[in-house]
């Protein structure tokens, strides 16, 4: 009698560390990020210390180890890690935002919002920030001049990303076609599409827009066009969007290519081969193989490095990775996911077997048990044997 046998595997995942931080601190060549990563600090606390002026030890999440400090009037030396600085945590937590919002061409005041600052001390950060990593505003305006010049970018590996609508122009104006329900480029004398006629009227449009302070000037103008026959349309918006874009595009872009870099090592690297690993596909900054179980942790070791192995030749910055193994990619977050949903059903009345039927049906593509196993506690994630033919017998 010969005996089937399934051959397990297991998914191994790695993820680039802090991939946009470095990469923003590579393309600006800024020597106190690249010093915060070879030195082993905390880029964050690094940027929080230079925009809020204060010491970097004072922008830690963790009291420093050997610090001495007062809990309950009792004096206490803080080890590793093993106490919570609440006011470091919120200062490391703005140099995070501030590198975010420069990063994505946020103004005063949506920089401030993210960081619960008014417009004004959101502004205050924000040049003190430029001022502290000048070559980050260095490489920002680089990169706006490149798009006014060429109208593209270029990421690290010279990988282009086009941004046409740059070169909009800042107002148009359009005839409104009176017997249509759309809006078209109509000449009214002519009677044709596609041939626009500016009128001298237009013309006092277009130049009446130019001098509008603000969006409720532009949107009374836009009326009285509209009364007079003519669609006035702005793309002041979509140009500073497309300029805001320019900086980011060369991080998000060179972030692609150097995961695209590494999944190419990765297909071809012969010790990978050896194990049975196999490569999945790439989500974000992350990327995953399948492997044989019995291998899944010389594959844990080994595809990390080779990700890191892969930026070595490019960038300036040393790249970090962090790896793991699964026998079900998702399943510890989806069953969290799963628990989170069912505890708002029961906070809304619903009894354990109404909340539970409720799950099961949003949940139909997973076996039954496997998710009663989560919802009953019995496990915290959504895993289940393959080679059990009862898996799927309840669908």
């Amino acid at each position: 009698m010969k005996i089937k046998t399934r051959i397990r595997r297991k998914i191994v995942g790695s993820d680039f560390s802090a991939q946009e931080p470095r990469l923003t601190c590579h393309l600006s060549g800024e020597e106190k990020m690249l010093n915060a990563y070879l030195e082993g600090k905390d880029l964050y606390a690094v940027i929080s210390a230079g925009a809020l002026k204060n010491n970097y030890e004072d922008n830690l999440e963790f009291y420093p180890e050997g610090t001495e400090i007062e809990i309950d009037g009792k004096k206490i030396i803080a080890g590793h890690k093993t106490h919570k600085n609440l006011q470091g945590k919120a200062n490391r937590t703005i140099g995070k935002k501030l590198l975010l919002a420069s990063t994505y061409g946020m103004g005063a005041a949506r920089a401030g919002m993210t960081m619960g600052k008014s417009k004004e001390e959101g502004q205050e950060l924000l040049d003190n920030f430029f001022a502290e990593f000048s070559k980050v505003k260095e490489a920002i305006d680089y990169s706006k001049e490149s798009l006014k010049k060429y109208g593209y970018v270029e990421d690290w590996f010279g990988r282009r990303r086009h941004l046409p609508k740059y070169f909009l122009p800042r107002f148009e104006i359009r005839y409104e076609d009176p017997t249509k329900n759309k809006t078209e480029t109509f000449n009214p004398i002519l009677g044709c599409k596609d041939r626009e006629l500016v009128t001298d009227k237009m013309k006092s449009y277009l130049a009446k827009a130019e001098e509008c302070k603000g969006d409720k000037a532009f949107e009374k103008l836009q009326q009285q066009a509209r009364k007079d026959g003519y669609i006035l349309i702005s793309n002041t918006g979509t140009i500073a969007q497309c300029e805001r874009q320019c900086f980011n595009a060369r991080i998000q872009g060179g972030a692609a290519t150097l995961t695209k870099i590494a999944m190419v090592n990765i297909y071809f690297d012969e010790k990978l081969k050896e194990y049975g690993a196999r490569l999945v596909c790439s989500v974000h900054d992350e990327i995953l193989v399948e492997c044989l179980d019995f291998y899944n942790k010389e594959v844990e070791e080994r595809l990390p490095q080779i990700m890191i192995d892969s930026a070595k030749p490019y960038m300036k910055v040393p790249m970090s990775c962090d790896p793991y193994n699964v026998q079900r990619w998702y399943g510890d977050e989806l069953a969290n996911h799963i628990l989170d949903d069912f505890k708002k059903l029961e906070s809304k009345g619903k009894s354990f077997e109404e909340a539970k039927d409720i799950i099961l049906e949003e949940n139909c593509e997973l076996p039954k048990q496997a998710v009663i196993d989560v919802l009953t506690n019995k496990k915290d994630v959504i895993e289940w044997d393959p080679d059990d033919p009862k898996v799927w017998e309840d669908k």
